[in-house]
């Protein structure tokens, strides 16, 4: 008896830490408060902060906090949009608003007008680019201001006053101007051209409310010029709205084809099936992508790959092959919750890999490996030989759409560009750039080209005006570290002869600019050449890799 009646000092150091660790969490009070609500746990959680907690709190901060952390946990594409946010991202679906029709820069504790939209309300009142916002309605328009309150000061309803007070540069002036709000159409398709008597070209910026009926527009109006076969240019389009892009891929498709099915674990499987009343399905067709080239514009390359009929050109798209749902919260907040996985029609998912570090997912692009990127997909062993075409053409599922002829020119090959680049453009440099050091010489160049092509032969960006936009560079903080060598020079100065041809002819000079700079249409007249070679178009389908 007496061997069991000693106390275990082991067993009692080991309960120890334990104890400690509840009388620290419980502090002073011993009391403990047993929430019997029917109330979820997250809501009692914030119910016990509010009540208890020892300093005040933001609560709503903090629930927005917890909010943003909980869907990371997620995906990188569900999120959540405060209220003084959504109605901006609204718009950009919606594909318009009410507002002044201009397009604005921050740039040191300034807002520079970059865009005065074509016959809009402040190009009538007498607004130009280049301009300085400095006042509207008695509100400062500075630097420090966020984009909600931005907005809040210029947009309004259609026929209410902006107030504004601007600085011209090239005048040295201060101006008062009231300009009357009124409805802006986003144009989604607003750069379109023939490129040659029967080869067109649509540009496609994102998938929004209008597009469909502003593609059609333009693509009817390219038929009446002669249009036989067509380049339809989704790169940097981001996606948009899913019911946009397959109204488009339709144009193109036979009925009963195919173009995307969604599903998901609380929603049914929908298929997007081709109608047959499209009014382009017998003309050669390019699609060109490129890395920015993400989730509708992915189903609409993927539904044309698919099909054989386009030559997908360019380099491989983003990857994002999740769908958004929008759910609109009491206070005005929206969650875009995903919903469903879509898949093109072979089957594929081109949703690339990711885990819960969001800006590793996002920065992927700027990381890919040219070499297997490019190679042959019958030589890449890391390939399943699992998905065709309609003609037997093997095709590559998972890290976006593979295209069918690479355009080696677009692909940033070397950490330097691909780490520079997207800060360049994300800082708007190029525009800040000719707006404040090129005023003068960029109106000699209005009196001086008369067209782009004549432009793009003649023109050459003066070696002194990439060093100078460099330093300008270096002047933002978050570009002062970046490296910059003779092939950056040459990145560079493309994209500044593109924005000079931005300013001269407008969007569509901006386009050919760059698509003659990087032989796009030259590789197109090649495709439309081999276009039935490429597509395994009138030969046996084969799925022993014989093509």
């Amino acid at each position: 008896m007496s061997g069991n009646t000693g106390i275990n000092n082991s067993g009692w150091r080991a309960v120890k830490p334990l104890l400690f660790a509840v009388f620290l969490a419980a502090g002073i009070t011993m009391g403990v408060h047993i929430n019997r609500e029917g109330k979820d746990k997250f809501s009692q959680i914030f119910d016990i902060i509010q009540k208890d907690y020892v300093d005040s709190t933001k609560t709503e901060q903090l629930q927005e906090d917890a909010i943003e952390y909980m869907l990371s946990q997620l995906d990188p594409h569900s999120n959540y949009i405060p209220p003084q946010l959504s109605e901006m991202t609204d718009r950009q679906i919606r594909g318009n608003y009410e507002g002044l029709g201009i397009d604005y820069i921050k740039f040191r504790d300034t807002l520079f007008v970059f865009n005065v939209y074509k016959e809009g309300p402040a190009e009538k009142a007498g607004l130009r680019s280049g301009d300085r916002l400095i006042m509207a309605n008695g509100v400062n328009l500075t630097d420090s201001l966020g984009n909600a309150q931005v907005q809040g000061a210029i947009l309004g309803e259609e026929g209410s006053i902006a107030r504004l007070l601007i600085y011209r540069r090239s005048s040295n002036q201060y101006l008062n101007k009231a300009v009357p709000r009124g409805q802006i159409i986003i144009n989604s398709s607003e750069v379109f051209y023939m490129v040659n008597k029967t080869l067109g070209y649509i540009q496609i910026e994102r998938f929004s409310g209008n597009t469909y009926k502003q593609f059609l527009a333009a693509l009817n109006l390219l038929k009446k010029n002669g249009l036989k076969d067509l380049i339809l240019d989704l790169r940097d389009n981001g996606g948009g709205l899913l019911n946009e892009a397959v109204a488009i891929a339709n144009e193109f498709l036979e009925k009963d084809q195919v173009i995307s099915y969604t599903y998901g674990l609380h929603r049914r499987r929908n298929d997007y099936i081709a109608d047959g009343n499209g009014t382009f399905k017998v003309g050669k067709l390019i699609v060109l992508i490129n890395h920015n080239t993400a989730s509708a514009s992915e189903i609409l390359a993927g539904a044309l790959q698919d099909n054989d009929r386009a030559v997908i050109m360019g380099n491989r798209s983003f990857g994002k092959g999740l769908v958004q749902e929008p759910f609109r919260l009491s206070d005005g907040s929206t969650l875009r919750l995903t919903i469903a996985r879509y898949y093109t029609p072979s089957g594929r998912s081109i949703q690339k890999t990711y885990t819960k570090n969001i800006e590793l997912y996002r920065n992927e692009i700027y990381q890919r490996d040219v070499q297997a990127d490019t190679m042959d997909p019958l030589l890449d062993s890391t390939i399943k030989k699992e998905f065709f075409s309609k003609n037997g053409r093997l095709l590559t599922a998972g890290g976006g759409i593979r295209p069918d002829v690479f355009l080696r020119d677009t692909i940033n090959d070397t950490t330097e560009i691909e780490t520079l680049m997207p800060g360049l453009f994300y800082s708007r440099i190029f525009d800040i750039y000719l707006l404040d050091y090129m005023s003068r010489e960029l109106a000699g160049l209005l009196r001086q080209y008369k067209d782009v092509n004549s432009f793009d032969r003649n023109y050459q960006v003066d070696a002194s005006h990439v060093n100078k936009l460099i330093t300008l560079a270096k002047s933002i903080p978050y570009l002062k570290n970046l490296k910059y060598s003779a092939k950056t020079n040459l990145v560079i100065q493309k994209h500044l002869k593109a924005a000079i041809g931005f300013r001269i002819f407008g969007e569509i000079g901006k386009s050919q600019v760059i698509n003659l700079e990087e032989d796009v249409f030259s590789k197109s007249f090649e495709v439309l050449k081999k276009y039935e070679r490429i597509l395994n178009i009138g030969r046996q389908k084969s799925r022993n890799f014989d093509y």
